[in-house]
């Protein structure tokens, strides 16, 4: 017994210290893994701040916006590459969950490869055309301090990120301005095609007379599903109208038909974005119901139905009476510091403080708070007048425009016209626009209904709506928000956020 006792002698010792050490070994370990985690989490900021970096240059091309996510994510992960291994990264990085993204609804495409890597198409990055860039960062390693004692001689991390390119305001409306639209004007957005109202629709070399014959890519969350023959199109165009163009739309550079792409759903699955739109002429009840009386096909309420401004009753359907002068910023004055005209201060439209004046030179008294009082003020704002011949460039609006059904964004085109039939017209650059004024014709009776202004349209008879105006805001005279950044000029109308 005694000889069995002198054998045990030290065992506890012995156990204590491989304990210490298998102890020791795991916080080791720990640290090395804490280390991992922290390097996980700069990798996902990396892929946040480099899938942002792209969507903000949403006006870009999907290539361009490729090379801004390489250099942002390169420059946010904490490991350090060279040239030739970060390429080698990407070009043998794969995107599985891509395919369970497409086939819950999206379409991300891989974007193609710089010029003179060996692969054609990048997997981890790629577009879905109805306004989604997706990163996937190729797997980063980083070698252990301690995790080598248990043959752990490196840890890889990877993370990845979404943005979405979502539309300012009340997107992008299916019409168009010509190339020779000018900011402040008062245009012609749609109409019959002979012109059978009044100015700005009063003749066929007075307006657009067209629409955009956009597809459904069927990719938003809320959207409309996929419908990429567009047929019926006046379903398809009342639509648009009511949400608008469910897909991003970029610009054409050059206006050129050799490097166009058009607004397909072929264009989509080949992970381009489309800056070149397909236009037609005359009007259809796609107009009548997406604008102002509905149904709208899926339930959407007619644009100028929607939001919680006063409405006016105009011949059975309620649309928005809130005139554009009520966004103009009352807190600006015109004093030598401002660069703001006499003809914006928001108290001239107060109909009992100022006096009727004939405000567009017709030999007809205004009032005060009218269309044409409006039009003058933008006509000065944008050529200036006598003492201040340059343009006043001035934020004379709030930002509570945006909240407005009658303000979205159009396209302006390369082309001085809007084709006959479908033509297909290359994007210059976008516009925020107002949607000013509906014309309803009953027999040889043709009525204006203006929001803001006085004039009764009680319902009786079959009134058809025959035509709109529009009136292009000048980009300077917005708030910052609803302008974004544009590379092209114009205004930029999506606004990027990170989506998961």
């Amino acid at each position: 017994m005694l000889t069995k006792l002198k054998g045990d002698r030290g065992a506890s010792a012995i156990l204590t210290a491989m304990s210490l050490l298998l102890l020791v070994g795991f916080a080791a370990l720990a640290i090395d893994l804490a280390i991992g985690f922290n390097e996980r989490r700069q990798d996902q900021t990396a892929a946040d701040v480099g899938v942002m970096a792209g969507a903000i240059d949403s006006l870009a091309s999907n290539t361009d916006i490729r090379d801004e996510i390489l250099d942002f994510t390169r420059r946010n992960v904490v490991a350090t590459y060279s040239n030739a291994d970060w390429q080698a990264r990407w070009e043998a990085c794969s995107d599985p969950e891509r395919l369970a993204l497409n086939a819950s609804g999206h379409n991300f495409v891989p974007v193609a490869a710089p010029a003179g890597w060996s692969v054609g198409t990048l997997d981890c990055i790629s577009f879905d055309a109805g306004g989604f860039v997706r990163v996937n960062l190729p797997d980063l390693e980083f070698s252990t301090t301690f995790g080598k004692v248990f043959g752990i001689d490196e840890l890889r991390t990877n993370a990845d990120a979404i943005a979405r390119i979502a539309s300012r305001g009340g997107g992008i409306l299916p019409f168009g301005l010509v190339s020779g639209a000018s900011e402040g004007s008062h245009v012609c957005l749609r109409d019959s095609a002979g012109g059978h109202a009044e100015e700005p629709c009063d003749g066929p070399d007075a307006g657009n007379f067209g629409a955009i014959e956009a597809p459904h890519y069927g990719t938003q969350p809320s959207g409309p599903s996929q419908n990429c023959n567009g047929s019926p199109k006046k379903d398809v165009l009342a639509v648009n109208i009511a949400i608008g163009i469910d897909h991003r739309v970029t610009v054409d550079a050059d206006g050129n038909t050799s490097n166009e792409k058009r607004d397909t759903c072929s264009v989509m699955d080949a992970g381009n974005t489309p800056d070149t739109l397909n236009t037609f002429t005359g009007i259809s009840n796609g107009l009548v119901e997406g604008l102002a009386t509905g149904p709208v096909p899926g339930g959407y309420v007619p644009r100028l139905q929607q939001g919680p401004n006063p409405k006016r009753n105009v011949y059975g359907s309620s649309l928005d009476d809130k005139p554009l002068w009520e966004y103009l910023d009352d807190s600006v004055l015109s004093t030598s510091g401002d660069d703001i005209p006499l003809e914006c201060e928001k108290w001239t439209f107060d109909n009992s403080l100022n006096p009727d004046f004939d405000w567009d030179g017709d030999g007809t008294l205004d009032r005060p708070a009218s269309w044409e009082h409006l039009a003058k003020c933008l006509e000065i704002y944008v050529n200036g007048k006598a003492g201040h011949p340059a343009p006043y460039t001035a934020q004379i609006f709030v930002d509570e425009l945006s909240e407005s059904p009658r303000f979205a964004y159009v396209p302006q085109f390369h082309e001085a016209s809007f084709g006959s039939g479908n033509s297909w017209r290359h994007v210059k650059r976008f516009k925020a626009t107002w949607l000013q004024a509906t014309w309803w014709k009953k027999g040889g009776t043709i009525k204006a209904f203006h929001p803001g202004e006085a004039g009764s349209f009680s319902a009786g008879g079959n009134w058809s709506l025959i035509q709109l105006s529009g009136i292009v805001i000048p980009d300077s005279s917005l708030p910052v928000e609803l302008r974004g950044a544009s590379p092209v000029g114009g205004v930029n109308p999506f606004s990027p956020e990170l989506y998961r």
